[in-house]
């Protein structure tokens, strides 16, 4: 049971959960008041619909779909799908803090706003292949989602395809993502799981907005050398248990005897949530999978889980970096050093640029051996 399936039966209606996602509910409440059947209305296509060239010309070419086989989350065919599950457009960011980046009129304007593509993506999980990628037989896995949504359709092994009611991920790219086609492209990443907190209203309790912005700022640099940079947006708040339980556990941390600590950073999260983690990151690259990403010249995470699923998912990463000191805040320091003794990557990007020009030279010089560096 592989992509081409899990299309073929979202085109059917043979699946699990709601076309809707984790905005079903609304939109019942929608329908029953406007008095529209919204389920098959989402179904149809408009005369004035745009498929953006970048993304469709990228997607349309068998070279990239070499590696989606590997895709368990979503239909990589859901741009022209009915119903759509994937939809990409032009948008231009005016983003404060990277006033300092270069305009050269293409990737960053006179106004210094930035130009970039964005692409939108909501779920379809094969169940047989997600239950491999957790870890679990297939009947456990039905079982643990049946628990939580019940929905019956999840204990029916004929249904193979689940809509689940979590929000997707968003992909901005910056430079041409056709020029991935060509693995002498030079691709920087950042894949960020969503801290509204941080990210939109700017919480200095953690380090999710500097690093997102440090990425967007490499990312457009690399497409300023001619390369395409990625960051790719998860919906996956507070480790994906949820603001309610973030909130407690920044109230227990902030509160206990002696303050904010390192030694305690994780166990407040385990002893309020019972787990510390509930994302699980051999589902995250799923979209580099999809746009055909195989090498990764500068990877900005320091997150051991996300690069050993990028590399178990046959993608090489050449240089990964953490977060520069000057996009560091005090406050920002207990999380950063209890995620490095708990075993997250630390490099600094000092001599960054020379390493990603030599990595790239040899890279060049062997491409054809495919001799790996």
């Amino acid at each position: 049971y592989n992509w081409r399936d899990v299309h073929n039966d979202l085109e059917a209606g043979l699946y699990a959960g709601n076309y809707g996602w984790d905005h079903a509910a609304y939109w019942g409440i929608a329908e029953a008041k406007a008095g529209v059947d919204l389920k098959e209305w989402y179904k149809t296509r408009t005369e004035a619909e745009f498929y953006l060239p970048e993304f469709k010309e990228l997607i349309d070419d068998p070279q990239t779909h070499r590696d989606w086989d590997r895709i368990s989350t979503f239909d990589p065919l859901g741009m022209t799908a009915h119903p759509p599950t994937i939809a990409a457009c032009k948008a231009k960011l005016d983003i404060p803090e990277l006033k300092g980046l270069v305009p050269d009129g293409q990737i960053v304007l006179p106004s210094n706003e930035i130009v970039t593509s964005k692409c939108a993506i909501s779920y379809a999980w094969n169940i047989p292949l997600m239950a491999g990628r957790v870890g679990l037989s297939e009947e456990e896995l039905r079982q643990a989602l049946y628990k939580y949504s019940y929905d019956s359709r999840l204990l029916d092994p004929k249904v193979k395809t689940y809509l689940p009611a979590v929000g997707g991920l968003t992909i901005y790219t910056f430079g041409d993502a056709r020029k991935l086609k060509d693995e002498k492209t030079e691709v920087t990443v950042r894949v960020h799981d969503e801290c509204i907190g941080s990210d939109v209203f700017g919480s200095d309790i953690c380090s999710c907005r500097p690093y997102l912005l440090f990425a967007i700022e490499e990312a457009v640099k690399c497409a300023q050398r001619g390369g395409v940079g990625i960051v790719i947006y998860f919906r996956k708040e507070g480790r994906s248990l949820g603001e309610v339980i973030k909130f407690r556990v920044y109230n227990a941390r902030v509160n206990q005897d002696g303050g904010d600590r390192p030694d305690m950073y994780f166990h407040h999260t385990e002893a309020i949530a019972g787990i510390r983690d509930a994302r699980f990151q051999t589902m995250m690259p799923d979209a580099l999978n999809w746009m055909g990403v195989r090498r990764i010249d500068l990877l900005c995470s320091m997150s051991n889980e996300k690069y050993e699923a990028i590399t178990g998912a046959g993608i090489k990463v050449m240089k990964r970096v953490d977060l520069p000191d000057d996009f560091i805040k005090d406050s920002m320091r207990v999380e950063l050093d209890a995620k490095i003794a708990s075993g997250y990557h630390s490099d600094k990007v000092e001599d960054l640029a020379m390493d990603r020009v030599q990595a790239r030279i040899v890279f060049s010089d062997r491409l054809d051996a495919r001799v790996d560096i």
